[in-house]
């Protein structure tokens, strides 16, 4: 299991060639198998479904790069279905945050698209999705794990402040 500050929960990565091309995660152990399975489907990708000590230890110190340092995420090389959704949420930086409808603008997708990317998101937190908010400033949604860990997320980048 992977502690996602204070929110514990398995995970499966897909991995070929020695890289991981997609992880998926839930608090139960079946739902993040499937999980990870939709994501496979949705990007046909192909490789091996494990679990791994090794890669939870790989993830916690990527998310805290990501999170806690504001590192920017390298996507594989890998044509990932709506690519230009994931590519335009890496650029906004740790602190900040976008409507789902500029995201949706920035990569060229229709909205409805857009938000299914977002549920297939190979490398959730990493591709941070969490970043994203309604035009109304307010949080919407966080597949599969909810809004409770994006808020989270949110208040450790700074994006929302205690009131």
């Amino acid at each position: 299991m992977v502690d996602i500050y204070g929110f514990k929960v398995h995970v499966y990565f897909l991995e070929s060639g020695g890289r991981v091309w997609a992880y998926g995660w839930h608090y139960e152990r079946e739902r993040a198998l499937n999980h990870l399975k939709k994501i496979q489907k949705f990007h046909s990708l192909k490789g091996e479904i494990v679990q791994s000590d090794d890669l939870e230890r790989w993830l916690s110190r990527e998310l805290k790069s990501v999170v806690e340092d504001g590192r920017q995420f390298s996507i594989p090389d890998f044509p990932y279905k709506h690519r230009a959704v994931y590519e335009s949420l890496v650029r906004i930086p740790r602190g900040k945050t976008a409507t789902y409808p500029e995201i949706s603008r920035a990569a060229g997708v229709k909205f409805h698209e857009m938000l299914v990317a977002l549920m297939r998101n190979p490398f959730q937190i990493l591709i941070p999705c969490h970043r994203l908010i309604t035009r109304k400033g307010t949080l919407m949604g966080f597949y599969p794990l909810g809004i409770q860990v994006k808020e989270t997320l949110l208040r450790i980048e700074g994006a929302i402040r205690d009131s």
